[in-house]
């Protein structure tokens, strides 16, 4: 499968906005965060998939600093909201930041502290949408927590499925990691083959994997 370069995708469909460019310059090069946020044309498809599917609430694993809590935000429905949440403080205090620069705070609550935790703490079939990009070698426990949540009809997206242990700048100076590998093929796999969900593979940088969980 061919996947698209953030530098092709972005000379095909235009720079991004100036809000989204003040994001990066102050997340990266001000509060030296990592560069493991989404590309470009992955956050242009979050917000066309919840601009499509218009969920009441969306679930985020994986905040860093708000890039694609940004673009899921705008493509919200009226009075629909995002949880999002963050294992590292300083991640989640520039998130809320990078959140009120695009005006999009209202409808954001930034949880800080270990994803399982609070997913256990979310009522059955009440999330509308549920996008994973954290810990990979988490995937598979992710699913497990998160798959009771979702409504009939709602949408699993995980972010780099297909990144085979080159998760973009996560880690350029470390070996691929074969736990990280055997975590996605075991999370692909189990919702490959799941009669309960549909799923497609986009071709994104690094691979997204959509999933839609069946009406019973």
């Amino acid at each position: 499968m061919t996947t698209l370069s953030n530098g092709f995708t972005r000379a095909l469909l235009g720079p991004r906005d100036p809000v989204l460019d003040a994001i990066l310059h102050r997340s990266l090069a001000a509060a030296g965060l990592p560069t493991i946020q989404v590309d470009d044309n992955t956050g242009r498809l979050l917000r066309l998939l919840t601009e499509l599917h218009r969920p009441r609430h969306v679930i985020e694993i994986g905040t860093l600093f708000g890039y694609s809590t940004v673009h899921i935000a705008r493509g919200l429905p009226p009075g629909g909201t995002v949880t999002t949440l963050e294992v590292d403080p300083e991640a989640a205090r520039v998130a809320a930041e990078n959140l009120a620069l695009a005006g999009v705070a209202d409808r954001v609550t930034v949880v800080v502290g270990d994803a399982v935790d609070h997913l256990a703490t979310v009522a059955p079939e009440s999330v509308g949408m549920l996008f994973i990009d954290a810990d990979k070698k988490s995937y598979p426990r992710y699913l497990a927590h998160g798959f009771p949540l979702l409504e009939p009809g709602g949408l699993l997206v995980a972010d780099d499925v297909l990144a085979l242990g080159d998760y973009g700048a996560e880690s350029p100076d470390q070996p691929t990691d074969a736990r990280e590998v055997a975590a996605l093929t075991a999370y692909t796999r189990a919702v490959g083959r799941s009669p309960r969900l549909l799923s497609a593979f986009a071709g994104t940088e690094n691979g997204l994997l959509i999933s839609r969980k069946e009406r019973r």
